[in-house]
């Protein structure tokens, strides 16, 4: 008998990667069910891209939002479709209204707009909290890890622990794809997620500031929100939307034109190309 394993598609490469070589080798074994949580903010490619790997890789694709409770109830699920999905960053925006602007000291975002709907779902469906859950975290990536989500949710990463996979493999298998992600990695997932470098969101300032529009709305609506007679802003070192959009303006290497990974050692990076945890993007994890 097969045993069910949710699969948690952030809408990457990489992710996209794994739940085809899961498809490929252990449907044998196990029965998937795969799921995006969309949180509004994602670039308009990565959905077109979610759409067509879904439709080639016949992922059956079950798409969901994060539903908003009053008081102390955690947020829930929705199923949405590809017509229906926000794209104006109204999901985000509920979960902004009800615990404030998340940033590296409050980072309920992930929590509430992608591992809660997920869990949700989940239980939904009749399996438990930590029913295990697939996530797409590379073999070069192991220090993404979580060991909280692991014994919180049942999270595991595949291309660590049954199939060890690096991001060369991943680059060189997409070559032979009929379709590709349209965007450059910059701007992948979350377009002007706070967990990006600085390098990263001073590129997206100069070349589209309006994608930080809505980070700035929600910096003069919800300020105090949950933060009592303090503010807070998104981004790392305190700085606002605006503040980003300030220093883009004046010359800096661009993320296209910079590769960190050229640098001989870790503590040669600069500290514009530091990013929080997971990076350019976020897990359900």
């Amino acid at each position: 008998m097969k045993t069910t394993v949710f699969v948690s598609f952030s809408g990457g490469r990489t992710s996209a990667y794994m739940c085809a070589m899961l498809l490929e080798r252990f449907s044998h074994k196990h029965e998937f069910i795969f799921v995006f949580a969309n949180t509004g903010k994602e670039h308009p490619e990565t959905i077109k891209f979610v759409k067509r790997c879904d439709e080639y890789l016949g992922l059956n694709l079950v798409l969901l939002e994060t539903v908003v409770h009053e008081g102390v109830v955690g947020c829930t699920h929705k199923i949405v479709t590809y017509e229906t999905l926000s794209m104006d960053g109204s999901p985000f925006e509920r979960v902004i209204e009800k615990y404030g602007i998340p940033n590296a000291d409050f980072p309920h975002c992930n929590r509430e707009l992608k591992i809660n709907p997920i869990n949700s779902y989940k239980r939904s469906l009749g399996f438990k909290t930590k029913h295990p859950v697939a996530i797409g975290i590379r073999a070069d990536e192991i220090d993404r890890m979580s060991m909280d989500a692991m014994e919180k949710y049942g999270a595991f990463y595949p291309l660590i622990s049954m199939r060890p996979t690096k991001k060369a493999e991943i680059v060189f298998w997409w070559r032979d794809m009929p379709f590709n992600l349209e965007i450059p990695e910059h701007l992948g997932n979350c377009v002007t997620c706070w967990k990006k470098s600085l390098r990263k969101l001073k590129t997206i300032a100069k070349n589209t500031p309006e994608e930080f529009s809505f980070f700035e709305r929600m910096e003069r609506t919800h300020a105090n929100t949950g933060a009592g007679d303090k503010s807070r802003v998104f981004f790392r070192k305190h700085m606002s939307a605006q503040q980003i959009i300030a220093s883009s303006k004046f010359p800096f290497l661009e993320s296209l034109d910079y590769k960190p990974e050229q640098q001989l050692a870790l503590f040669e990076v600069e500290e514009d190309d530091i990013e929080f945890g997971c990076g350019a993007s976020c897990e359900a994890a």
